[in-house]
């Protein structure tokens, strides 16, 4: 799911506020239901947060099931909102929270008074660490409006420009799309014209979001905020049509149709990562100059001569697992 995907599924989420918390699952690895009231919400982490009516049969549960279950088991939902458009959605008990982040591979923390009570899997990075007993902290965000994005436009494309909108990079190319100004051009060579036109598409797409699904040979397979399909009454619909199974039904078909959906899912998968793919691509060759310095400064002094470089530029370096977060 996209960031403006998570903004539009908060309002189908604000009616549980006021209900208790009654269930809660791991379906298995990294994918939850918990039970607020009469409502059942699904949390894939790093792909998807939304009501659900399509039920599995859960396992024994896990020792973070377990912990959540003791610590906000009966507890009302005082309040369940976004942090700013970023992919973390906070579900507020009043003291404790379970707060889902929905970026890269997911994770879930529970969040007592600040501190973090729990976490689904430990991670920790040069200034942020999720571990019990550790303050908790949102990871930074470069958001921006777009009045001022538009303002102050640099030599990428217009495309990466406008990616701090925390909208997600779909619904950016679309917009551009819709305008008429080619996703390559950098930006700052656009005409005002060009940004105007920007600024009017960019506001009637957001008062005008409709939940819609992509039939493609009578089948789902795909589903948008821009009203480009089959219009569904709610955005968990529309995902509950790509990608659930209800638990009814013969066993045997029951199994098959499982089977199929978690291929369907797979293949979804692979078609996000495919766009991901190119994305990082995309901005590889953007930032050439940089890769390629890194790529020498790795042959030269492998991970101590990176990490100079990210203690200079301010990126966050995990040594352990050799993985580099660079600003965009």
């Amino acid at each position: 799911m996209a960031n403006l995907e998570y903004t539009y599924i908060i309002r189908e989420l604000k009616p549980m506020e006021g209900k208790h918390l009654d269930k809660f699952y791991e379906l298995r690895s990294g994918v939850f239901r918990m039970k607020i009231g009469s409502d059942s919400v699904l949390i894939a982490l790093g792909k998807r947060l939304h009501i659900t009516k399509l039920l599995e049969g859960a396992p024994e549960p896990t020792g973070f099931v377990m912990k959540v279950r003791k610590e906000l088991g009966g507890r009302k939902l005082k309040e369940v909102r976004q942090k700013g458009r970023d992919r973390i959605i906070i579900f507020d008990f009043g003291g404790m929270e379970l707060v889902a982040e929905m970026f890269g591979g997911g994770n879930m923390v529970l969040v007592e008074n600040g501190k973090i009570n729990y976490v689904y899997e430990k991670k920790e990075w040069k200034d942020r660490s999720l571990k019990p007993g550790e303050n908790y902290s949102f990871p930074p965000s470069d958001e921006r409006e777009l009045d001022g994005i538009l303002k102050n436009l640099g030599d990428k494309s217009i495309a990466s420009e406008l990616i701090p909108l925390n909208i997600g990079i779909t619904y950016v190319k679309k917009i551009l799309a819709d305008a008429g100004v080619p996703e390559a051009k950098k930006g700052s060579e656009l005409a005002p014209a060009e940004k105007k036109k920007i600024a009017e598409v960019y506001a009637r797409r957001m008062e005008s979001l409709s939940p819609s699904v992509i039939i493609v040979g009578g089948n789902p397979a795909d589903y948008s905020l821009f009203a480009e399909g089959e219009p569904f009454e709610s955005l968990s619909a529309a995902l509950d049509e790509c990608f659930g199974v209800a638990e009814e039904g013969n066993p045997e078909l029951k199994k098959l149709e499982e089977t199929l959906a978690k291929q369907e899912e797979r293949l979804r998968e692979l078609d996000i990562e495919e766009k991901e793919t190119k994305a990082k691509g995309d901005l590889i060759f953007e930032r050439y100059a940089e890769v390629e310095e890194l790529l020498s400064a790795y042959k030269k002094g492998g991970l101590a001569e990176i990490g100079r470089i990210a203690k200079e530029k301010g990126w966050n370096l995990d040594k352990k697992k050799k993985e580099l977060e660079m600003e965009l």
